[in-house]
């Protein structure tokens, strides 16, 4: 593209925008007026879009030009597959070499809309959750590390599993979570012989088999399962109430991998901010999560899980500087 192109000049994208925002013809010299754009580049711009078969309109009424509205045959329709709008998506980050030009911003704004729409299909948070689980398994040894892959296949697929500990003890096992209880991650489930609801920790795990011969229908919904957590935090006394202001809400991930939110609930304050509560479990991994979401979001209570979150923060800063020391 040569360097004095139109594309690359943000008047042009001016009067484009002009253009399509016409509801009713105007008097030309008013509209460039408006637009704020001179007559030379109004002709080339009048001249180049014919090239791509899009003719402004310009009518004489009492000797006075007028310009008109955009006819609807210049809308431009496009249908994307759920693969073609994945791999659009993944495109995205190649077309931040262009940020700062004015055709950028105007495409930017387009996708934004069109990935608000169709939040439920983002790429990015998918990938984001990805990454934090992979973190999450990178702490666990490679054997355990398998035993949760085992579960997450086996939950996606309603398999049972055949479940042997450390301490010999055989359970027939039908999966439903897996999530930080006492700062350690458990699975929560169903013995499919007793029909009761049990947990345990991963580590206690010595072999794990997915059954793929039983047929069990749960005994238990989705509401009784985090009702049992939450009994089970309520016994150990581990669970508190965290209260966030949300800053940015676009851009924040409120569904941290393995922790359970006990009653989530987002409402707004009197000042229209944004407030989301649930019911935590503070550990390590919960502060990472909130470290990662840090610059959108503000603790405003407990104070006590604030200060262990900062208590935490200290520690990992005093960590990385002595890492760093010890490379230097």
């Amino acid at each position: 593209m040569h360097n004095n192109s139109l594309i690359l000049k943000e008047e042009f994208w001016t009067f484009l925008t002009c253009l399509e925002n016409l509801n009713e013809p105007m008097p030309l010299k008013q509209f460039l007026n408006v637009s704020e754009i001179s007559e030379d580049l109004f002709t080339d711009a009048v001249s180049f879009l014919q090239n791509l078969n899009y003719f402004v309109e310009i009518s004489e009424l009492s000797g006075t030009n007028y310009i008109h509205p955009v006819k609807a045959e210049y809308m431009i329709s496009m249908q994307l597959t759920f693969k073609e709008w994945l791999a659009f998506q993944a495109h995205f980050p190649k077309m931040q070499e262009e940020s700062g030009t004015a055709h950028y911003e105007i495409l930017s704004e387009k996708l934004s809309e069109v990935e608000a729409e169709y939040s439920s299909h983002d790429l990015f948070k998918a990938i984001h959750d990805e990454e934090k689980r992979f973190e999450l398994l990178e702490n666990l040894d490679l054997k355990h590390r398998d035993f949760l892959k085992k579960t997450e296949e086996a939950m996606s697929r309603d398999f049972c599993l055949n479940i042997e500990l450390h301490d010999k003890r055989c359970i027939d096992f039908y999966p439903r979570k897996a999530v930080f209880l006492e700062g350690e991650l458990c699975l929560v489930g169903e013995d499919y012989n007793d029909r009761c609801l049990i947990y345990f920790n991963i580590l206690e795990i010595n072999k794990i088999k997915i059954d793929l011969e039983t047929n069990y229908s749960p005994n238990f919904s989705s509401i009784e399962i985090n009702d049992f957590i939450s009994a089970v935090r309520a016994i150990t006394g581990q669970e508190e109430r965290l209260v966030l202001k949300i800053i940015s809400s676009e851009s924040v991930d409120l569904r941290p991998a393995y922790q359970f939110l006990g009653n989530p609930y987002v409402t707004t304050n009197m000042n229209g901010d944004l407030i989301w509560a649930a019911s935590v479990e503070p550990c390590d991994e919960l502060f990472e999560w909130i470290l990662s979401i840090k610059d959108h979001i503000e603790i405003l209570d407990p104070s006590s899980l604030k200060k262990k979150y900062l208590d935490y923060c200290q520690i990992k800063l005093e960590s990385l500087e002595q890492d760093y020391k010890k490379a230097g």
